[in-house]
């Protein structure tokens, strides 16, 4: 990170700014900013799909970036003052029970539909919304193994592998699912990246007990997710840019590591 060869964490500039970082990063994570990477990805995922059915060769089209960023503004709204203070959203943060997981199907299903739907519209497509929340749900099984990071060391742990064939068994099903549905509808942006996203999971499945199988298999299925909705809508990139810098500025300053991040941890677990 080009900040962290700037102003390394010994230096004047990073000890005289930590304390204002400190606050601001407990501000942001009371207002849950880290979750509108999911939150965005999955409107967006809407729009993606209403542009797919009307042309299924659609690429790189900047038509309706006005209406698109207002949509993320008023689901980013939705999100800071009704979903996380009455808690129907907190994947990631704790582990989701049944009723959990119902919910956030619900209000998976509802941000679709917020980026779906206009004014031409046609609900004979509505079906279509079911593959991209069923590959919501094999992201979401993943966050039922938290991390914690160690503030001293850096690192980020778990240390409970419990139940790890079922979460991870399913979570790998549910993206196949995905990834059959995405080819029976002939939809690129769906296949490719339930394809692209598979081996994550499955890697965790199969290989011995390690943080940083983890690590990818929260990472990278929502990014490529979201990089592959950026093939149609390129304006996306410039808010999840931004939002990502922005956390990642927040956090070195307040804990002197670079997150989020695509690195991982190589300890050995104990």
């Amino acid at each position: 990170m080009l900040l962290a060869r700037l102003f390394p964490k010994k230096s004047t500039f990073f000890e005289k700014n930590k304390k204002f970082y400190v606050k601001l990063g407990a501000k942001m994570d009371s207002f849950g900013w880290i979750q509108l990477f999911t939150i965005w990805t999955l409107v967006v995922s809407g729009i993606v799909i209403n542009k797919g059915t009307i042309d299924r060769y659609v690429y790189w089209d900047w038509i309706g970036w006005e209406i698109g960023i207002l949509k993320l503004v008023f689901a980013s709204a939705l999100f800071i003052f009704l979903l996380k203070p009455k808690k129907l959203w907190y994947v990631g943060e704790k582990e989701l029970n049944k009723t959990g997981f119902i919910i956030h199907s619900i209000v998976a299903f509802v941000l679709l539909m917020i980026g779906w739907i206009n004014l031409e519209v046609s609900f004979r497509d509505f079906p279509i919304l079911f593959p991209y929340c069923i590959a919501f749900l094999s992201g979401s099984l993943v966050f039922q193994f938290t991390l914690d990071l160690d503030q001293e060391k850096g690192v980020w742990n778990h240390h409970n592998w419990e139940n790890k064939m079922s979460v991870f068994g399913g979570s790998v099903i549910l993206m196949l699912v995905a990834l059959l549905f995405g080819i029976y509808l002939d939809d690129p942006i769906l296949s490719s990246a339930a394809a692209v996203s598979l081996p994550f999971p499955l890697i965790v499945l199969i290989w011995p007990n390690h943080v940083r199988h983890l690590q990818r298999a929260r990472i990278f299925p929502i990014f490529t997710f979201a990089m592959a909705l950026c093939i149609r809508v390129p304006w996306f990139f410039f808010p999840l840019g931004l939002m990502f810098f922005v956390i990642r500025t927040i956090n070195y300053f307040r804990f002197g590591i670079v997150y989020p991040s695509f690195a991982v941890d190589f300890l050995e677990e104990e």
